[in-house]
């Protein structure tokens, strides 16, 4: 066994440390490889032990790192994982803990990322090959000093499946594969599963068969964790990535740059970073040009750690949280308890609040729960208010203050208005946000899957729908922002009127948006609705554009509301001609147009759709062909679809962006 110095190169740098976090809090190491864009093949014993709690809460991923008993690096990044699975539930399937050759031969797991790690470490292939070799073992075992290599007869058994190799690397390594050939043409063999305490042979678990089946179709589930906007999540040397779910990240465990400098992207999800030391041996500032982005100087390291999206920071002495003002609000209600939140708890609240409670409800909650209760349920008015300054405050409440909010109280407010008015009270702010606090307060922030995600040139949607402000955006250095609305009807919200960009539809459902000033250029995908300061506009497609055209029948934009509802409708299978039709049978129809005659009714086409008077000729033809039997909602589609009416709705006053594809539904 020996040390590869240089992991730079296939197949080394295709091979992962893996780090497992499980429930009881056991940390434990492992090893896996690159086996796709954003799959990490490994054992499955490294991501579940049911002596430590069953499955890991927590999976990252670090290719070509350097570790030994005293330094850490990570030159291609690291990387939390998304999800895990297993090729079954539980490897130990007679609960011994110790693996039989049935256990080992599908003792297998596929992690799964939504980053493409494979565009910055390389892709190491699969052999379904099922037959004796000469083969290299590479891994991370505990006795080692990095990234171990070994080479060794391996006899291949097919009636588990697994391989028989006479040499072993020992604990750590498992997960690690078996490699037929060398350099980027070398191919994944097996998976070390087990091996004996002395290193004088291992098993790993052969990829022919069934186990080759599965991991095709387990790696090709997980395709839709990439999009479009997965080329804009940063990776590589100083990169420290999350994943859309909740993950924990160590500070001990990040890549650093040359400059000592760590950019951490927690994404979604409620994410935390275990810090190495006290709270006060760090220094935590707010970005002067990008508020969204928390700069974190460790004073003992010298290290910078700019964080993205990383919701709370687990200090030696404290944990702080990373909020908006608004998320902050529910921070502090915990306060009535005489306690700082909990992470679980706290992510539990922003994702109801993300997903549309209101903060009173949310208050009313907490002044409905069994810990309230137990706090003062048995109080007085008096007793009460005086709990709140002890509680909220931490101090004594003053005779004036005790008086007042008593006195309210008995004139017939509610405990839970006051409770809100001490949360959120200026005092209350300064205590929980100075610093002896545990809030840290930032302009934006993505706790939940209903959050958007927003970087240096770059905004992630997410699979509801969005509302995207330019306002919180920051451009890049070549002032560009790319937009990805993600799935959901959304709405991005422009700084300046229609006349104030140029709009340009470059792909299916792309578009630029290019400020006429110079100050910035928005590329923008799957977005739903652009609203500018003076009106919206609705990207659609031409069929999509129909619908929208019939409002032009009622002389006004369709509200948005309105357009979503016949989207769906239109998606579940009714035709354009019967949403035609609802439109002339509708109460707003009837205003505009029912008394009146043909002509009358052909006039105000004109006025409504076309913005104009109708010329003698055109009013007498559509008369005719009324009183001929042609019906009106027939006729009112010959406007609302006329070419005349499509340069108004789509030019430089209408309301309509033609692009080839969307996502309203």
């Amino acid at each position: 066994m020996f040390l590869v110095n240089d992991r730079s190169t296939s197949p080394y740098r295709e091979i992962a440390f893996i780090q497992s976090i499980f429930p009881d809090g056991t940390v434990t190491r492992g090893s896996g490889t690159v086996v796709g864009n954003n799959d990490v093949l490994t054992a499955l014993h490294v991501i579940y032990d049911d002596r430590y709690g069953g499955q890991a809460v927590s999976v990252t991923v670090t290719p070509g790192a350097y570790i030994n008993s005293i330094s850490f690096s990570a030159p291609l990044g690291t990387y939390a994982a998304h999800s895990w699975s297993g090729y079954s539930g539980n490897w130990d399937k007679n609960g011994d803990h110790v693996p039989s050759y049935e256990e080992v031969g599908h003792d297998l797991a596929l992690i799964s990322l939504d980053t493409n790690i494979g565009a910055t470490t390389g892709i190491l292939g699969i052999s379904t090959t099922g037959s004796d070799l000469i083969g290299t073992v590479l891994g991370y075992p505990v006795r080692g000093t990095g990234l171990m290599q070994d080479s060794a007869a391996a006899s291949y058994v097919a009636d588990y499946p697994l391989y028989f190799v006479g040499t072993g690397l020992g604990s750590g390594a498992s997960g690690g594969p078996l490699l037929d050939g060398s350099g980027a043409t070398a191919s994944v063999r097996g998976v070390l599963s087990a091996g004996d305490n002395a290193n004088t042979f291992s098993l790993y678990a052969a990829l022919t068969g069934a186990n080759a089946a599965w991991v095709a179709k387990t790696s090709t589930a997980n395709d839709g964790l990439l999009d479009a906007s997965s080329a804009y999540r940063p990776s590589g040397l100083g990169v420290a990535s999350g994943s859309d779910a909740d993950d924990i990240l160590i500070q001990a465990r990040l890549s650093y740059d040359t400059t000592g400098t760590a950019q951490v992207y927690g994404y979604r999800g409620a994410d935390a970073l275990i810090m190495r030391g006290s709270s006060w041996s760090y220094q935590l500032t707010t970005a002067t040009n990008d508020p969204s982005l928390l700069q974190v100087k460790d004073n003992v390291s010298g290290q910078t750690l700019n964080l993205h999206d990383v919701n709370a920071l687990d200090f030696s002495d404290k944990t702080v949280f990373v909020m908006t003002e608004n998320q902050a609000q529910l921070a502090r209600l915990y306060t009535v308890f005489d306690r700082v939140p909990d992470l679980a708890g706290l992510a539990y609240w922003t994702d109801l609040q993300a997903h549309g409670m209101s903060f009173t409800d949310i208050s009313r909650s907490f002044a409905n729960s069994a810990e309230f209760i137990a706090h003062y349920g048995t109080s007085t008015n008096s007793q009460f208010a005086s709990l709140l300054y002890e509680r909220v405050l931490d101090r004594m409440g003053d005779g004036d203050g005790l008086s007042y909010w008593t006195t309210l109280m008995d004139q017939g407010m509610n405990r839970l208005d006051v409770m809100t008015h001490f949360t959120n009270s200026p005092e209350s702010q300064r205590l929980t946000e100075g610093s002896g606090g545990y809030l840290k307060i930032v302009d934006h922030v993505a706790w939940t899957n209903a959050d958007v995600v927003i970087q240096s040139g770059v905004a992630f949607g997410s699979s509801y729908g969005d509302s995207l402000l330019q306002s919180e955006m920051v451009a890049d250095s070549g002032h560009t922002m790319r937009v990805f609305g993600g799935q959901g009807n959304d709405v991005l919200s422009l700084q300046g009127t229609v006349a104030d960009f140029g709009r340009t539809a470059t792909a299916p459902s792309t578009m630029v948006l290019t400020a006429n000033n110079g100050s910035v250029a928005l590329e923008v995908h799957d977005v739903n609705v652009l609203r500018f300061q003076d009106r919206d506009v609705f990207v659609l497609d031409q069929q999509e554009a129909q619908i929208a055209r019939l409002y032009t029948a009622f002389d006004r934009m369709p509200e948005y509301l309105g357009i979503e509802y016949w989207m769906h409708q239109h998606a579940l299978g009714r035709s354009f001609t019967d949403i035609a039709h609802n439109f002339t049978a509708s109460p707003e129809f009837a205003t505009w147009y029912g008394v009146q005659d043909n002509l009358g009714f052909t006039n105000t086409l004109y006025q409504t759709v076309l913005d104009r008077e109708g010329e003698a000729s055109g009013l007498s033809y559509w008369a005719t062909q009324l009183a001929q039997g042609m019906s009106r909602a027939d006729v009112m589609l010959h406007f609302t679809e006329s070419p005349e009416n499509q340069q108004l709705t789509e030019g430089a006053t209408g309301f309509i962006q033609l692009v080839g594809k969307t996502d309203w539904v």
